[in-house]
């Protein structure tokens, strides 16, 4: 009898030893330590492709002659070439800290857009006829400095800088039946060079692609033409919304 005492005894206080035990490794177990996913950098260098749509704000102002020594007719026009554009870009950022990021960007895109405007008129001899001004733009770029407010991977920014474009213009004096009278037409192709500014914003959708959306504002400036019996000069603005997709190396 006592026997039997003795070994529930010994079961009892072996239970009660190896509890304690556990207890005390389930209190004294590390907490496993928590790895953080590094903060995404802007710094680098980025190259992509982007499509949009233009729309314009053009004067074309001419005057023709009217006697050997005086202009005295004048036509105003406002042909405003509007569509698609598609192109590239490429850049470089750089990470300030504090969520600060500068950088420079150029870009190129290729438009083809163009518009004529055509005013009829009576001449002084009572011929009937009309005056057309009209205007391309074959492509445009710029180059511009960038600064943005990163917060992760969002980053609005404004920009500004340097444009230019390649603009095709006429101004032309036509007869009745339509055709240009002679010595009353002038064109030129001519790169014109302005300034423009924008804000937008980019998204880094992974470590290496980066989503962009940004309006632009250029003013490409005036410029004056003549030839023979004829002169105008072209003031031409554009207005870009544009969507991007870059790869950062």
């Amino acid at each position: 009898m006592k026997i039997r005492y003795l070994i529930a005894a010994s079961a009892a206080a072996l239970t009660a030893a190896s509890s304690a035990q556990a207890a005390d490794v389930v209190a004294n177990q590390e907490p496993a330590p928590v790895v953080a996913a590094p903060a995404f950098s802007w710094t680098g260098f980025y190259a992509g492709a982007q499509i949009g749509g233009s729309w314009s704000d053009t004067d074309l102002h001419g005057k023709y002659r009217t006697s050997a020594t005086n202009f005295g007719g004048r036509q105003g026009f406002s042909p405003d070439p509007s569509g698609f554009i598609g192109g590239i870009y490429a850049g470089y950022n750089y990470d300030l800290g504090n969520n600060i990021v500068i950088g420079a960007d150029t870009d190129w895109v290729w438009g083809d857009m163009d518009e004529s405007d055509k005013h009829s008129v009576t001449y002084n001899d009572g011929q009937t006829g009309s005056f057309q001004g009209k205007l391309k733009e074959q492509w445009a770029g710029s180059t511009r400095a960038r600064i943005g407010y990163a917060v992760d991977r969002w980053m609005p920014y404004i920009a500004g800088g340097v444009a230019y474009a390649k603009v095709d213009s006429s101004y032309r004096m036509k007869d009745s039946a339509g055709k240009v009278v002679p010595g009353f037409s002038a064109s030129d192709s001519d790169t014109l060079v302005g300034w423009t500014i924008g804000a937008g914003f980019d998204y880094a959708m992974t470590d290496h692609i980066i989503l962009r959306a940004e309006y632009r504002y250029t003013d490409f400036g005036d410029e004056d033409y003549s030839k023979n019996n004829v002169k105008y000069n072209v003031d031409y603005k554009t207005n870009d919304f544009r969507v991007g997709v870059a790869y950062k190396f």
